[in-house]
């Protein structure tokens, strides 16, 4: 994990979605994500879904909000960057963490994210936690 760069106040936002805090809603989540920044090249995008589904799949499953709650995906960009933020509803665990055991059967989304993303973080927020990544945004060629 590294540090951001400029501020999500640098960020122009592209879209905002709540959802059931339900499996299910990591697919709602891919699909928004793609609707909402289609001047991403393919590539790119491949990596920001898998990331999306990911942090979207730990809300879920490691949080208040995969008990009736729900979860939110903001998707912000600027020139050359894309971030996705993920707001839960909190959780028994303080904040996200990679898990280093590459033999686990499970627990490898967030090494994903950290492998696939520019840069990725997490913090308290209001009643939960907000996880985010940024992503190179490799644009379409003639967009």
């Amino acid at each position: 994990m590294t540090p951001c760069e400029p501020g999500p106040e640098d960020m122009r936002l592209l879209g905002t979605i709540t959802m059931p805090g339900v499996p299910r809603s990591a697919q709602t989540a891919r699909a928004f994500v793609r609707r909402i920044a289609p001047h991403i090249e393919d590539e790119a995008m491949a990596d920001v879904v898998l990331c999306v589904d990911e942090l979207v799949a730990n809300a879920c499953e490691h949080t208040a909000s995969g008990t009736g709650g729900q979860v939110t995906v903001v998707v912000s960009a600027r020139e050359d960057v894309l971030r996705v933020t993920v707001l839960d509803q909190g959780g028994a665990q303080e904040q996200p963490r990679v898990r280093t055991d590459t033999f686990s059967e499970d627990g490898r989304g967030l090494f994903l994210v950290d492998a696939l993303s520019k840069s990725w973080g997490s913090h308290p927020a209001l009643n939960g936690t907000v996880v985010w990544a940024e992503f190179h945004a490799v644009p379409v060629v003639g967009s």
